[in-house]
């Protein structure tokens, strides 16, 4: 188990694939009268060393959990600031193109009179 001694290398966020001394994870179950049948990640020498990984499955499972939420909250802000620029170009481009129109509305207006005047 952690103990306080132990320092923040031994600490994974989320699944741990690899201790901190490189060597693969194992999972366990815990045969203890405080957790009994609780499975555990292990550092695969971390059963003849203390300082080696060890974490709670169901903890790092929250914390995979937790990970999968945030990334969502940033993909979900992504898409709404997408949303946004999307629609102010479309905006801005529906304005081009309405002063254009109206430009060339005028034009041949000016034309037609122009043509009007000549023929007088």
């Amino acid at each position: 188990f952690l103990t306080p001694m132990n320092t923040s290398r031994q600490h994974s966020y989320g699944v741990p694939s690899r201790c901190w001394c490189g060597k693969g994870v194992v999972i366990f179950y815990s045969r203890t009268d405080d957790n009994p049948y609780r499975w555990f990640y292990r550092c695969e020498i971390g059963a003849q060393k203390e300082n080696h990984l060890f974490k709670w499955v169901d903890d790092a499972l929250l914390d995979e959990i937790r990970k999968v939420e945030a990334e969502q909250g940033r993909i979900v802000e992504e898409i709404e600031d997408l949303k946004s620029s999307i629609t102010q170009t479309l905006e801005e481009e529906v304005r081009k193109q309405k002063n254009s129109l109206e430009l060339g509305c005028l034009g041949s207006i000016l034309w037609l009179f122009g043509r009007l005047r000549t023929q007088e």
